[in-house]
């Protein structure tokens, strides 16, 4: 039982919620089978996915009133410590993170700056709690074992789980016409992407 089934965003989102948080890239770091120039490569991607992510949640913040604004505040400092944890982690890989932007990558980043600019912030709070829930949700049903124990981790603890919360109740309590059609295009997005780490 998933910690958001009693969330109207992820009922209404049907079958894209489990496409979005259930993937063979998923499975075969659970299993220990992915190879590692999949792994590598869901790095660098996540890599340019999170400095999209960024400027997003800074221009949510900014358009978010102050009294729901401070669990946003603190997601962009959660957000600049990963990119650091990211740098450290593909300096001791010898990874390159300035590789280029696969177009599944580009589109999602897209996808978040736009919205960003055009849309209200109830939207933007369905969108982040999208991409957070979803990827919470996925890697919480890792077992945090193995060579990828760090990474499972990262998204599954309960410091994480809490602020996703928080991003729950601020949603839930912000609804706005265009949150379902923006929450449902955020988990195809999602469910994409991980198709994209693992094939290429």
């Amino acid at each position: 039982m998933s910690r958001f089934d009693n969330s109207l965003l992820v009922l209404r989102a049907g079958t894209l919620w489990q496409e979005a948080t259930a993937a063979a890239f998923l499975n075969a770091i659970g299993d220990g089978t992915l190879s590692p120039e999949a792994f590598n490569r869901w790095m660098v991607q996540d890599y340019h996915f999170v400095d999209a992510l960024t400027s997003f949640q800074g221009i949510a913040a900014a358009k978010t009133p102050r009294q729901f604004r401070k669990p946003l505040i603190a997601g962009l400092g959660a957000l600049d410590a990963e990119m650091d944890w990211f740098e450290a982690q593909a300096s001791a890989r010898g990874l390159t993170l300035n590789a280029p932007v696969h177009e599944v990558c580009r589109h999602h980043c897209d996808f978040l700056i736009q919205a960003a600019y055009r849309e209200p912030y109830p939207v933007l709070l369905a969108v982040l709690f999208g991409v957070e829930a979803s990827y919470l949700a996925a890697w919480s049903g890792l077992p945090p074992k193995g060579p990828y124990a760090e990474f499972i981790d990262q998204w599954s603890n309960p410091r994480f789980a809490e602020y996703v919360e928080s991003l729950r109740v601020l949603t839930e309590g912000n609804q706005h016409d265009s949150s379902q059609g923006y929450f449902d295009s955020v988990l195809a997005h999602e469910r994409d992407f991980w198709r994209m780490t693992l094939e290429g």
